[in-house]
């Protein structure tokens, strides 16, 4: 699945204004890396941050993700929007999710991201006990309505967090393009033959150094 613009093309008026109300209960959005090296200070850990949430999870469902269904703007997947602990539990009893065991959980994630999606690790208040993490959407900035709000109207740096960045090897980079494709926040473009990165809008999600075919993208450890 290959980001079609940057923002979400809200269906009308009201449907950005849910949107943005229903931005109103989210603490936070963290982007998340998937199965990537970090390098910090020289030294490579392999860190996996949505497995770790997964783990610790006392409870995990999973639903379809209701931006995907009601805008359809991609035909990527959308049986991957994951709920860990109190929303995990509350949705399950509502019976609007299915509870899922943490391999399957995993699986779904690593689906997630083979189809270039985003793993965001959401912070909900509007849950019955919200403490940390109880949220794992697989975001595209075409249909999500939280990462929507942010990119179209500039709210990056309130919303959306970061846990990591990427540095590119421009010796090793041979400007195919592949990168640019993948980004949904518009971090890298090709411009006469070669690379423009702006590092300010890169939040680490780590899809282009899945899909750099030189291997000339790393994630680093923000601190």
């Amino acid at each position: 699945m290959v980001p079609r613009y940057r923002g979400s093309p809200f269906v009308d008026d009201s449907d950005m204004k849910a949107a943005m109300e229903d931005s109103k209960h989210i603490a936070a959005g963290i982007a998340l890396p998937i199965y990537e090296e970090i390098k910090l200070n020289n030294t490579v850990l392999n860190l996996d941050h949505v497995k770790r949430y997964i783990d610790k999870a006392s409870k995990l469902s999973v639903k379809d993700c209701v931006c995907r269904v009601k805008r359809k703007h991609c035909d990527a997947p959308v049986d991957n929007c994951l709920m860990l602990n109190d929303a995990a539990e509350m949705s399950i009893l509502k019976g609007s999710s299915r509870e899922v065991s943490a391999d399957e959980a995993l699986r779904i994630e690593e689906k997630a991201h083979d189809a270039g999606l985003i793993p965001m690790a959401y912070i909900r208040t509007d849950t019955p006990k919200p403490e940390g993490v109880n949220f794992i959407c697989n975001c595209c900035s075409c249909c999500c309505g939280t990462l929507g709000v942010s990119l179209k109207l500039g709210k990056d740096i309130h919303l959306v967090k970061s846990i990591a960045t990427t540095i590119t090897d421009f010796a090793n980079c041979n400007a195919c393009g592949a990168c640019v494709d993948c980004c949904h926040f518009g971090a890298r473009k090709v411009v006469d033959g070669k690379l423009d990165y702006d590092k300010d809008l890169c939040f680490g999600c780590g899809l282009c150094v899945s899909s750099c075919p030189s291997k000339a993208i790393s994630l680093i450890q923000l601190q």
